[in-house]
């Protein structure tokens, strides 16, 4: 019989009602900061989001465990991992509507989205550079040359 060595997991059944929680807790908050007032004596306000998007960080300090745990679980417990999909599905939907709409800083939402998968398109066959004279010439000579080919 094999020896288990280690710490015990402290992963349990209740850890995804935790989760879950987590991620449905997880939304931004709209408030209103007085920020003067009026020539008239009315006080003026400032909106202020705050920002409670969530996040693998978020969830490994709310449920007190190292954030490479959570990585561990997901790979390790297919339950887990697929509420994992869903905090990072509710995140991604916030990235882009709010990075969208301008509620979040647009380069910052870009740089985080790359986590989901997005990204820039580039030319992957030229690096986005332009194609050289000669090749493009020779292009259009072959194509020219076929034309006449095919006019015979």
């Amino acid at each position: 019989m094999e020896k288990k060595v280690g710490r015990p997991t402290e992963y349990t059944k209740d850890i995804i009602l935790k989760v879950q929680k987590y991620i449905d807790s997880c939304e931004d908050t709209e408030i209103n900061q007085t920020v003067g007032l009026s020539a008239k004596g009315t006080e003026l306000f400032k909106s202020k989001l705050i920002v409670n998007m969530p996040t693998i960080e978020g969830l490994a300090y709310e449920i007190k465990v190292n954030k490479d745990t959570i990585y561990e679980w997901a790979k390790k417990y297919k339950e887990f991992s697929d509420v994992i999909d869903d905090l990072r599905a509710k995140q991604a939907k916030f990235l882009i509507n709010k990075g969208l709409s301008g509620d979040y800083n647009p380069t910052i939402a870009k740089v985080l989205l790359t986590k989901h998968g997005y990204r820039e398109g580039i030319d992957q066959t030229t690096n986005d550079k332009d194609i050289p004279t000669p090749i493009l010439g020779n292009a259009i000579l072959d194509n020219n040359s076929i034309k006449k080919d095919s006019k015979s």
